[in-house]
């Protein structure tokens, strides 16, 4: 399930190229407003691995570039997706009770609010980023390594972390799913509360059961999907 939030500006809104964080905590600020985020923020999906069961897009809209910022000068939208029902359903009633969300130091009004359940009917898909992936590996010293489409451990990443996410939204193991690059991949390194984040966009044709791709557009690909990571769009199917 998708939600679409639309903010209509009356004055330029700025913000820093990398906001993933703020935004994330903006979703969060908005749950706890009915008393849905303890779950959503401090538990989530999973015994050891905790999966917060939504992935979030970056702001969209048209905007010019001043002083290393974004400014966006008339509207203002992101989206949230999930695989499960009560995410989303929560969410919306938080912007039905107060259609106002707090964004650094700005309150941003909500002028609409789009929910589209996406169904997905096909055994094959090609995937294009809406945000970069995420895979990454802990060495034995301790240091993150973060892999791209060319390594084999990407793949199989991506592959054990569906598996994961599956199995803790579902209770069950999914059926096997094939996951093939596609074209030219670009780089892209975000900041993330001072950790810097190597990510990856670009297509991918994916293969599987049509539970398992619906199930991978409503949660994303890889990991830190509530982080603003590893969203997709549907190029064809």
């Amino acid at each position: 399930m998708q939600i679409q939030i639309i903010f209509k500006l009356t004055r330029p809104f700025c913000v820093p190229f990398n906001y993933n964080y703020q935004l994330q905590s903006a979703v969060y600020s908005k749950l706890a407003e009915i008393n849905a985020s303890d779950f959503w923020h401090d538990n989530g999906y999973g015994d050891k691995n905790k999966f917060k069961s939504f992935v979030l897009s970056s702001l969209k809209g048209n905007y010019n570039i001043i002083d290393k910022h974004l400014c966006f000068t008339d509207t203002v939208s992101f989206e949230l997706r999930s695989p499960v029902f009560e995410f989303c359903d929560a969410f919306q009633r938080s912007l039905e009770l107060n259609p106002h969300i707090k964004l650094f130091d700005t309150v941003l009004d909500v002028y609409g609010a789009n929910i589209i359940n996406k169904h997905i009917n096909s055994n094959s898909i090609v995937f294009e980023t809406v945000t970069p992936v995420v895979i990454r590996s802990t060495l034995p010293d301790g240091y993150t390594l973060y892999h791209s489409p060319a390594d084999e451990e990407f793949i199989k990443g991506i592959k054990q972390n569906f598996i994961k996410k599956y199995s803790a939204v579902y209770g069950e193991c999914p059926a096997e799913i094939e996951v093939n690059p596609l074209g030219i991949h670009k780089k892209v390194v975000t900041n993330y509360k001072g950790t810097w984040i190597n990510a990856y966009n670009g297509r991918y044709e994916l293969k599987g059961d049509s539970k398992s791709l619906e199930f991978i557009y409503n949660s994303g690909l890889g990991i830190k999907n509530a982080q603003g990571f590893g969203m997709v769009k549907i190029i064809s199917e």
